[in-house]
């Protein structure tokens, strides 16, 4: 990536920002009055107008992990700037006023998809269709094509979807993958839809650097069911897959080219534990944990924020990596807590556990990277009243890293660790929560 590009699409941004100053603050409602029976930025409270509405986004999040290894990864259906503010729609026009010279956002409809195969190959695709979708206003049904390039990609709600059940049907094609999968979810009883339940929504006001920007999140369903087949279109082989997976509802008005997240989930059965880990770079609004359990026979479910001191973390193990062009970490440890239980988690990115998505569809997505996640993370649950240890987790797992990339082709070990404290951010340590 060529400093000069870099330096540009900066200041691309950052001369957006007198267009956003001269408008109010706007505050996002609850997130139970946002959600919507369909795509939840084409109704309610989006409909209204806002300074940051070209920020717009909105994705139905899977993961996919088949109990025999054959495929890990994950799948997501993206709407983006649907009113067309900052990028090019379908009509193959600007719909802003402000002209801008060129598209900030890849408006419309996008897939991405990544993962490893059962051999250690991995890929990831980023395709857009910024013509030719149909996203719906009363039910979470996708659908998108490009002819001409052979891609489509097709979410459809076979039955309505709750935290207590429902059920998604994904297709699709992409330069590297072709699916058809069926998701219903698993241990419907950890699932949610009440505001700041444990795996419910969860609104932050405080995320971006624009008066406006929010973002909401909803780990509906912690742990599904996946069955169905995925087709490795490099080798032409067919694979039937059977396994588990997550998914996440989330959207909201963030320019999150210019912040990013770290998460991680895992479902462990046997242990009956849902662990689910988010953090926001600017954020602290969204630093948390949701996780359930059994102690001696009663579930347990929790929701622990870092600005409560309940939750730290630290990354591990920072290198650069040529292809993100930004410096990774290579291990991760969370540990949270209450006054009853102690919860501690790590997990291993080395080798092949995680793989760079990246896109040169617009300014702003050339200057980002999310790194996929596809760890076995593991961990313990204790109950601080009496020592023991209630439960304790294992299960392939994942999640992302997402932040800008550098300007620099190289960044030293040591460089790149320093660098990496900030994601750590400001939090005072804290008894019980140290992390070597």
């Amino acid at each position: 990536m060529s400093l000069i590009r870099t330096i540009g699409t900066l200041i691309l941004s950052v001369c957006s920002l007198p267009l956003f100053a001269k408008s109010p603050s706007i505050d996002p409602p609850p997130a139970s009055e946002a959600s919507q029976p369909g795509w939840n930025v084409l109704g309610g409270s989006f409909l209204e107008k806002s300074p940051v509405d070209g920020f717009t986004f909105e994705w139905q999040y899977f993961m996919v992990h088949d109990q025999q290894k054959k495929f890990t990864g994950s799948i997501g259906y993206v709407l983006v700037d649907p009113r067309g503010h900052l990028g090019k729609i379908s009509d193959g026009e600007s719909k802003s006023k402000w002209k801008l010279p060129v598209s900030l956002m890849p408006s419309g409809a996008s897939v991405a998809i990544a993962g490893r195969w059962a051999d250690g190959s991995h890929f990831s695709n980023y395709e857009r269709f910024p013509s030719g979708y149909k996203v719906s206003t009363d039910s979470k049904n996708f659908a998108a094509k490009d002819s001409e390039k052979q891609m489509f990609a097709v979410l459809t709600e076979e039955s309505k979807v709750s935290a207590l059940g429902g059920a998604f049907r994904l297709q699709g094609q992409t330069p590297d993958v072709a699916w058809d999968l069926l998701v219903t979810p698993d241990w419907a009883d950890s699932g949610a839809d009440q505001l700041n339940s444990p795996f419910g929504p969860l609104s932050g006001r405080d995320v971006g650097f624009l008066p406006g920007e929010n973002w909401t999140v909803h780990m509906q369903w912690p742990r599904t069911q996946v069955e169905g087949t995925m087709t490795n279109l490099k080798t032409g082989e067919r694979l039937p897959i059977s396994g588990h997976g997550y998914r996440e509802n989330s959207w909201g008005r963030w320019n999150f080219a210019l912040d990013g997240w770290v998460f991680s989930v895992v479902s462990d059965k046997a242990s009956k534990v849902q662990w689910a880990w988010q953090t926001y770079h600017k954020s602290k609004d969204m630093d948390w944990l949701d996780v359930s359990f059994d102690d001696q026979g009663r579930r347990q479910s929790l929701r622990l924020f870092a600005k409560e001191n309940q939750l730290r973390w630290k990354l591990k193990d920072w290198t650069f990596d040529d292809e993100a062009h930004q410096c990774i970490p290579h291990a991760a440890e969370v540990v949270a807590q209450n006054d009853d239980y102690i919860i501690r988690a790590a997990y291993d990115l080395s080798g092949n556990n995680q793989r760079p998505m990246l896109s040169n569809a617009t300014a702003l997505t050339r200057i980002f990277v999310i790194m996929i996640h596809m760890p076995t993370i593991h961990g313990t649950i204790e109950n601080r009243n009496t020592g023991e240890i209630v439960a304790r987790f294992e299960g392939q797992g994942g999640g992302e890293f997402s932040t800008t990339r550098s300007i620099w082709n190289d960044i030293s070990p040591a460089n790149c660790e320093n660098w990496g404290k900030r994601f750590e951010k400001e939090y005072a340590p804290v008894k019980g929560l140290e992390i070597d």
